[in-house]
């Protein structure tokens, strides 16, 4: 066996002269658990709730968009889409068509969005959950899903029962003053009401693409954006690279991150933040491994004269509790790791802890990103506490 290690458990398992040197090195393996355990517990509810808070604000974004660079619209016919779904790890793909329109009942006015889908929407965008009151539209019919926000302005309920509705665009060109019929007018019928956020709620609805092709000046078969499911198993960033190679400069392709920069910016400011602050309090709790280990280093100073007396040179002994170190954080931290373990499943399978005011657990994710960062910042932190540590073992002290 390595002497150094040989050592270093001898000293972790042998009595003292004093319990109180006993104690110091339990109550420092109970404090890097404990900061252990936070560490990984606050990172996994962070990341639950990241989570959470992007399946309302990104619900409308799928994987991959594809738009036109230089125009509002753009040709998708077969060929286009063929070529699309022939990209390895693309699983649906569902044209968008976009119109800015007003929506207007007897008394109020709203203006939306409104998006023009065909019936592989609902196999690409996950909205359908989203739906607290009604159904889908036909696609086609002129029913139509509202936001929360934008029914709630309009004062409107399901399937006309307090109103008309009525989508109106104003038409292109020149207009006569005298035209009793500015705009281009359609009656639709509430299906549904969704609710995301407070954003989406007020800025988009839904309709069938032959209602808002007729209010839309694009011609037949143009589209606003092109929407791509992934695979699970799929790489995005490879995915689409494939798609740049295969559309070429006049298009498009955007992730996520990209549709929604400051909102992504923002979280990643807040990770690294939290990093630090958690950093921070485990680079504190292993302060007290060194007092640990300088305590026992006084503890066994008669032993290490001894040693030193048999030849044993003073970077030995050095090691020696610098191994010690190390050891005394690793038992304490794969306690505290293996706690927070069991706390993150508790929580994902049984929500024993709810949100205040709801009846929601609080979300919770295993993350082998916050794995990894524990690992390292753990690691790191206990190498300097145990070399600043062991640096006290000088021939002077052995004297």
């Amino acid at each position: 066996m390595h002497l150094p290690l040989f050592f270093a458990r001898r000293y972790r398992d042998a009595s003292t002269r004093f319990n109180t040197v006993r104690l110091i090195n339990r109550f420092a393996a109970f404090v890097v658990g404990i900061a252990v355990c936070a560490f990984f517990v606050v990172l996994s509810v962070f990341s639950g709730l990241e989570l959470f808070g992007l399946s309302f604000s990104s619900a409308l974004d799928s994987d991959l968009k594809i738009r036109s660079v230089s125009h509002s619209s753009f040709l998708v016919d077969d060929k286009l889409e063929k070529a699309v779904r022939g990209v390895e790890n693309v699983e649906s793909i569902a044209p968008v068509l976009k119109q800015q329109v007003v929506l207007r009942t007897k008394s109020q006015n709203a203006q939306v969005t409104l998006m023009g889908i065909r019936d592989d929407y609902a196999f690409t965008v996950p909205i359908e959950s989203h739906i607290a009151l009604g159904g889908w539209p036909g696609f086609k019919s002129n029913e139509i899903v509202l936001g929360y926000g934008s029914a709630s302005i309009l004062g409107l309920g399901l399937y006309g029962q307090d109103g008309s509705l009525q989508c109106m665009v104003p038409k292109q060109g020149r207009i006569s003053p005298t035209d009793p019929q500015p705009f281009r007018s359609e009656e639709a019928i509430v299906m549904g009401v969704f609710q995301l956020s407070d954003d989406l709620d007020y800025k988009f609805a839904f309709a069938s693409e032959s209602l808002v092709r007729r209010l839309s000046p694009a011609g037949a078969g143009m589209y606003s954006e092109l929407l791509i499911k992934l695979t699970d198993q799929a790489a995005v960033d490879r995915v689409k690279d494939q798609l740049v190679r295969l559309l070429g400069d006049e298009y498009e392709v955007l992730k996520k991150s990209e549709l929604n920069p400051a909102l992504y910016q923002m979280l990643q400011t807040e990770r690294l933040v939290l990093y630090l602050i958690l950093s921070l309090v485990l680079a504190i709790a292993l302060f007290n491994v060194v007092g640990a280990i300088i305590m026992m280093v006084l503890d066994k100073r008669n032993n290490l004269k001894t040693l030193v007396a048999l030849g044993a040179p003073v970077h030995m002994l050095r090691r020696v509790f610098f191994i010690q170190g190390l050891l005394l954080s690793a038992v304490g931290g794969s306690v505290g790791l293996c706690v927070a373990l069991v706390l993150v499943a508790a929580q994902y399978w049984g929500g024993f802890i709810n949100v205040p005011g709801t009846t929601l657990g609080y979300p919770v994710v295993f993350s082998v990103e916050n794995m990894t960062v524990l690992l390292g910042v753990w690691g790191g932190f206990s190498a300097i506490a145990a070399w600043l540590a062991s640096a006290v073992v000088r021939p002077r002290l052995l004297n």
